[in-house]
């Protein structure tokens, strides 16, 4: 029990450390720190606004600095929507918590309308009233500078930890901070039109009018936050909706269907979850093709799914084709005509050759014990029959007996040194494993393809399936190192109550009497 107990603890810190190296891991902790560094520059910089737009009492700065102040909280916000996104997947959340990401940015961009509607009111009040005068001074000039060259620095980063990472919240960020930019430059404008004003002592009429520069400049601020809130709002409730992006589902539905072997593209969704993308589509299928055809066919449509969407979770429906028309494709015609001929056909290869014609290739399946000459005829009469019908294509045939039929030779391992070394090594690896004990029941078959041998032993009944299937995953994985030439490995697991003689049960077990 205490030995049992150290494994699964060595495999817990094992799989613990394995997951703290992955990519994904790394990803999200760059995430964090690009979050980390806005957030700490949002506080510095709302800090230093409001200490200067309070003393000169630019409206313009006062905007800015609120404009500011609210990043502080979006930047707040999407630090802790990069963490709770950084979860994995559970039984509530089975398409991950990404999510968060996009309901952070339509929480941003609701704090930025409040901003809009704030910086206009007032902007309007001082320009109807003619109030609140701006106090000239370098500071608010110096600010507005390093206000840019910070967020300048900023988007730089965001924007390139976000196309590494594919983080919505991080690009929306930096598109959000792009705009502090232009707006920050706005206001030094206005800002330093107020201050040009003062050291060129210009009259009391055109000072006053240079004056509401400042209050101009901020006007145009709320006009820009506003634009960029609209399409920051727009996109992110586009994500929550799990709305499709048009070109991304036009590539898809062009590149699944030139798929061999797809009929008809039936259904596509897709939906994203923060910088995880879903598919969802369904295709069919000759019904009658082979499910290892099937599961061929599956495995192209998710790969060029994925040359379309890099690093999208997809899953694909395979469903039989029931269409009113028939596909005239090369496979298509193969499978036909094999269905046409009886033929159990396998390992198509279609081969586009220049001038416009089909050289097709195929293995075809008979029972072992079939005459050759009866499935040579055969076969010619299948080629036959689709050079006819489809003179574009031609086929060449690869006669092989069934995969599920081989003969096998049971080796002895008194008489056989192979079957005694064989013997050796799997006792040798069983006697590794602290939680394995009575390996018996050994049979050790020679096919055409290799070795194949299976054996039993006694595990402890309270154990997992899975710490179970680990342990065989890993005495395979040891048999496979020592002895290259074994084809297939089948380890039957028996379990062994507390307190029960292994012994007993042995000499008890029918398979075992007789064997090596």
């Amino acid at each position: 029990m205490q030995a049992s107990q150290k494994l699964l603890k060595e495999q817990e810190l094992a799989a613990a450390e394995a997951l703290y190296k992955t990519p994904e891991h790394a990803a999200e902790k760059e995430k964090a720190r690009a979050a980390l560094y806005s957030l700490l520059a949002a506080v510095f910089l709302t800090a230093v606004k409001v200490s200067v737009g309070l003393y000169t009492n630019s409206l313009a700065i006062l905007s800015e600095a609120l404009h500011s102040g609210l990043d502080l909280v979006a930047a707040l916000m999407t630090w802790y929507a990069i963490r709770v996104s950084a979860r994995p997947a559970d039984r509530h959340h089975p398409y991950g918590h990404g999510k968060m990401e996009n309901l952070s940015a339509l929480a941003e961009t609701v704090l930025l309308f409040l901003v809009c509607a704030y910086v206009g009111y007032e902007g309007v009040h001082r320009i109807m009233d003619g109030s609140s005068p701006v106090v000239p001074s370098l500071w608010g000039v110096g600010v507005m500078l390093l206000s840019m060259t910070i967020d300048i620095n900023r988007v730089r980063h965001l924007r390139k930890v976000a196309r590494e990472t594919k983080s919505q919240a991080l690009e929306a960020d930096a598109l959000h901070f792009s705009t502090d930019i232009l707006s920050s430059g706005v206001v030094f404008l206005g800002v330093l039109a107020v201050w040009l004003a003062d050291v060129f002592k210009l009259s009391p009429e055109l000072r006053a009018l240079v004056h509401q520069a400042d209050t101009v400049a901020a006007l145009i601020v709320a006009l820009i936050i506003f634009k960029v809130s609209l399409t920051m709002a727009r996109r992110a409730v586009d994500f929550l909706l799990d709305a499709a992006p048009e070109d991304a589902v036009e590539q898809i539905e062009q590149s699944v269907v030139q798929v061999e072997g797809v009929c008809s593209l039936d259904r596509l969704r897709m939906r994203s979850a923060g910088a995880g993308t879903f598919v969802d589509l369904s295709v069919a299928v000759d019904p009658h093709l082979r499910v290892s055809d099937g599961h061929r066919i599956a495995s192209e449509v998710e790969a060029h799914v994925c040359s379309v969407v890099p690093g999208a979770d997809v899953v694909v429906h395979v469903n039989p084709y029931n269409g009113a028309g028939s596909d005239q494709t090369p496979f298509g015609i193969i499978q036909s005509e094999a269905r046409t001929h009886e033929l159990d056909v396998h390992d198509v290869h279609i081969l586009h050759e220049n001038d416009g014609t089909v050289a097709a290739m195929a293995h075809v399946e008979f029972p072992g014990r079939t005459s050759f000459g009866r499935a040579y005829e055969r076969c010619k009469s299948f080629e036959a029959d689709i050079v006819e019908k489809h003179p574009q294509v031609t086929l060449l045939t690869h006669i092989e007996p069934s995969a599920s039929e081989q003969t096998a030779q049971v080796l002895n391992a008194e008489k056989d040194r192979l079957a005694g070394f064989v013997v050796e090594r799997a006792q040798a690896c069983c006697d590794r494993e602290p939680l394995i004990s009575g390996m018996h029941s050994l049979t050790l078959r020679r096919t055409a393809d290799g070795l194949n041998v299976s054996f039993h032993c006694f595990v402890s009944g309270i154990l997992s399936v899975q710490e179970v299937h680990d342990i065989t995953v890993r005495m395979e994985k040891s048999l496979r190192e020592e002895i290259p030439i074994l084809d297939n490995i089948l380890i039957h697991m028996e379990p062994q109550l507390p307190g029960e003689d292994v012994c007993c049960r042995e000499t008890q077990d029918p398979a075992a009497q007789g064997q090596a």
